[in-house]
């Protein structure tokens, strides 16, 4: 099943206008349209809307079925795709953050609930907050909001995902072509007055990214801390600056920022490690792979279970520093102590996201043994792991494991 992300604009309108030449119609609609009236006023506007919603519908019920490609381009495109494709639909139907998008987002969802070819399907309409034209600071906002949607729909299975950018901003489309392109999905779109479907393939492109292996931890922070200020503006590699966006002295990622390096992560899982697991690592090379698989579970437990017990696994006679957990696991026949801290946060795009920072850690026989010799391990350093300044960034590639 295709998952048809599907930018909303207001053409169900202008082609309304364009047959019926509705004076009353045109003059609510463009007062709406005139005055940048944002979602969140849409109780203010409750009335006008559904004067529109009830002049829309009625024009509806005369080409419902019949010429249902012509009420919209959104309708259109979605129609023509699934004579294209001919497989089953989820339409995410994506609009900006202004009262007419929200209109038209809800008046498709249901003129494509009532279509044959669409009625049993999953359709859903989301307000994208701060996707708009009138202020570029917010549109960036905006823009890495409608990121974030689109990789939350994804859930990381790009196969079935489709990008539809027939409707909506154009000012939208770069960052939707380099969003598909880095994540190897198509993106089909539709000339209104034509019926030529186009799709733009996924074209083999090179990233250099290195430039996200080597400053990690910067952009790791700047996701985290979402505005940072310039302390040094010569110090920031040029190649970092074209993902920022700058104001006065302060900066941030700017949607191109957050598109690659949204990529960029989702090949990996990425941890903090303290010195003393680096040493260890160093001394025990073969527990490697025990270690990473290890701290692979705790960190799906945490996203999944935060509650399993596991997670806060009691050492009798420690008291570990504010913050830290102990957890229990059995890797490869093989018992593992783990002591860890959590960090959460949410991005200023609304997603949710969590650091995890491994201090120590005990595996086979270091666990069980004549005198629980890690409980004492554990007891007696640390206080080495606490400063959370001096972990580095340990990246695990997901398809390695």
């Amino acid at each position: 099943m295709k998952k048809i992300i599907t930018m909303v604009g207001t053409s169900i309108f202008e082609n309304y206008l364009e047959e019926k030449r509705d004076n009353n119609f045109a003059n609510h609609y463009n007062n709406l349209k005139k005055e940048y009236k944002r979602a969140k006023e849409w109780e203010n506007e409750r009335e006008r809307c559904e004067r529109l919603k009830n002049i829309i519908n009625s024009w509806v019920s005369e080409k419902i079925n019949s010429k249902s490609e012509n009420l919209s381009a959104e309708i259109k495109s979605l129609i023509k795709l699934k004579e294209e494709l001919k497989d089953d639909f989820e339409i995410y139907l994506l609009c900006s953050d202004t009262i007419l998008s929200k209109l038209a987002g809800e008046i498709i969802k249901e003129i494509l609930s009532n279509l044959n070819d669409f009625k049993n399907y999953r359709i859903e309409h989301k307000v994208i907050n701060g996707l708009q034209i009138w202020d570029r600071k917010e549109f960036n906002v905006g823009m890495s909001n409608l990121i974030a949607e689109i990789y939350k729909i994804a859930n990381e299975y790009w196969n079935n995902v489709i990008i539809n950018i027939t409707g909506g901003y154009k000012a939208t489309v770069p960052y939707l072509t380099i969003l598909a392109q880095v994540n190897r999905c198509p993106i089909y779109y539709i000339f209104e007055d034509t019926d030529a479907l186009i799709k733009i393939p996924y074209i083999p492109m090179d990233i250099n990214w290195n430039v996200f292996r080597d400053n990690e931890k910067f952009f790791s922070k700047l996701e985290k801390e979402e505005v940072r200020e310039i302390e040094d503006e010569k110090k920031i590699n040029p190649d970092i600056a074209s993902l920022l966006e700058f104001a006065d002295n302060l900066y941030c990622l700017n949607p191109l920022g957050v598109v690659l390096w949204k990529r960029y992560k989702s090949r990996f899982e990425l941890f903090y490690i303290s010195q003393e697991i680096k040493d260890y690592l160093n001394r025990n090379p073969e527990r490697k792979r025990i270690f990473e698989k290890s701290i692979l579970e705790l960190k799906r437990r945490l996203r999944e279970e935060p509650n399993h017990p596991d997670l806060n696994h009691f050492l009798k006679n420690v008291n570990l520093p504010e913050g830290y957990k102990t957890f229990k696991h059995k890797e490869e026949n093989l018992q593992v102590r783990i002591l860890y801290r959590v960090e959460s946060y949410e991005t200023r795009y609304g997603s949710k996201e969590i650091e995890v920072y491994i201090g120590l850690v005990a595996i086979g026989s270091e666990v069980h043994n004549a005198e629980n010799e890690y409980v004492e391990f554990f007891s007696r350093f640390k206080e080495s792991v606490i400063n959370l300044e001096s972990y580095q960034l340990y990246r695990i590639e997901k398809r390695e494991v």
